[in-house]
């Protein structure tokens, strides 16, 4: 009957640990309820709700209907360095947690020894013993101390976790820029190349009425100046394009000589779906947000655990002996020590003291760095949406410039042909013609970038099929 209220109380104090946790209080943060108007400006037919961007089967950067791209994003999930850096962090992190957990069960440990005594001078019978020890030892958590450390230990798991999808994320956001920055050098290298023509032919033009004494040198000198810059520019387009296929190499953990499929050019046309999300759901998604969340959650655990370690701690041990001196009698005698052992530490009162003050600055710290990341988030987003718009605005007006400039180019030609305008005026045209071609290349690269970022910004959509790192 002893025995069972000894049992009894000790269950009793192990459950005190829960009258110690600290409950977790999100920090405040002042939230914008939606931003449907700003979603709605850069293209209502393009808008989806987050039950349908969740219901959609498939990756997220499916939404770019661009085969080409989702094959090489997953090519890029599955051999990137970096990815494979953070899922080796990652499953760091869940062995830590599984070590820590071992703190519920009791430690162990065996041991055995054997021995031959002889005298060298004497010539006595040389004699043998033998023994065995099985000892046990496990601390009784009477105020949740050890639960903290469990806890503070999963809580970091997690956070590692959520780092290695928003590397995935990064490493997504920078394949996409550089395949899209390709196509858009493939095509401004081939619009300077006729530019460049052009050039050429208006230097010979200019060169030919400068002989003829109609132009002065000036104006022939400047014709060289533009031949040469064109030259100067399309080498500096072609070293731009080596850069962004090594580095896109590099992504793949590939020799840099060995380039992906490119495209030729964008495809000014293409409109690409964006996910309306509230500022909640962005929270809920991004994992650089739960990382900096879990952290704080780990940073609390942790802060309960540093002031438990000054509570009183109660420790059993148990120990198992047997030994002989004859192999046939080993365990024919066997002995056994219980004991326990209560420890004081909290009369360090200096200790006590730093150590609380050094664990809740910690938690400050890991709060500030939420809030700092959950107001990052809000305005990438409000900053994505925002350049989405401008490229969309931006768009509409190289369109109008675009046809504008087709219809002069067409009514130059007819002029020419009349010979109501000379040569020169025509090269001017078709050289104008291209300029703005090249100015909507861009434009459609920095919509499908402020897209992307938006996509990015809101957590990559409501399922992440990136995150599958083990």
């Amino acid at each position: 009957m002893k025995s069972l209220y000894i049992i009894s109380a000790l269950f009793l104090l192990n459950g005190c640990g829960s009258f110690t946790r600290t409950e977790y209080q999100r920090p405040e943060l002042t939230l914008p309820q939606k931003w449907d108007d700003k979603i709605r400006q850069s293209g209502a037919n393009d808008v989806i709700t987050s039950v349908q961007g969740g219901n959609v089967a498939g990756n997220w950067w499916d939404k770019f209907k661009d085969p080409q791209l989702s094959q090489l994003i997953n090519q890029v999930l599955e051999n990137n360095n970096d990815l494979a850096t953070a899922a080796i962090k990652l499953k760091l992190a869940r062995s830590t947690a599984g070590l820590a957990n071992t703190n519920i069960t009791p430690d162990f440990s065996l041991g055995g020894s054997a021995s031959n005594t002889k005298s060298i001078r004497h010539g006595t019978s040389p004699q043998e013993s033998y023994s065995s020890n099985l000892t046990l030892n496990y601390e009784i958590d009477l105020w949740g101390k050890l639960a903290r450390i469990r806890e503070k230990n999963e809580w970091e798991a997690i956070a590692t976790e959520q780092d290695y999808h928003a590397t995935a994320l990064a490493v997504i956001n920078t394949t996409a820029q550089l395949y899209w920055n390709i196509a858009l050098l493939n095509q401004q290298i081939d619009n300077l190349i006729a530019s460049q023509k052009i050039a050429e032919k208006s230097q010979q033009q200019i060169k030919s009425w400068y002989l003829a004494g109609k132009v002065s040198q000036l104006d022939f000198l400047q014709s060289q100046q533009t031949v040469i810059s064109r030259k100067n520019e399309l080498r500096r387009l072609i070293k731009e394009r080596d850069s962004s296929r090594n580095a896109l190499a590099l992504l793949l953990n590939r020799p840099a000589e060995q380039h992906v499929r490119e495209l030729s050019a964008l495809n000014r046309n293409q409109r690409i779906e964006i996910l309306n999300a509230t500022p909640l759901a962005v929270l809920a998604q991004r994992p650089d947000i739960q990382a900096a969340e879990s952290r704080l959650r780990s940073a609390l655990a942790d802060s309960d655990a540093a002031k438990l370690s000054f509570y009183p701690t109660l420790s059993l041990q148990g120990a198992l002996n047997a030994g002989s001196q004859l192999f046939s009698q080993w365990f024919s005698d066997p002995t056994r020590v219980v004991g326990g052992s209560i420890s004081l530490p909290f009369i360090q009162w200096n200790t006590v003291k730093l150590t609380i003050e050094q664990s809740d600055l910690q938690v400050q710290q890991a709060a500030v760095a939420f809030r700092s990341a959950a107001y990052t988030a809000l305005s990438e987003v409000d900053n994505a949406m925002e350049a989405r718009f401008a490229a969309d605005e931006i768009r509409q007006q190289l369109q109008q410039s675009l046809s504008l400039s087709q219809q002069r180019l067409k009514l130059t030609n007819s002029r020419y042909r009349a010979g109501a305008v000379d040569y020169q005026t025509l090269l001017n045209a078709q050289d104008d013609l291209l300029t703005i071609e090249n100015s909507l290349a861009q434009n459609q690269y920095d919509y499908l970038y402020a897209t992307l970022q938006l996509w990015l910004a809101q957590g990559g959509g409501n399922a992440r099929q990136e995150d599958n790192p083990l």
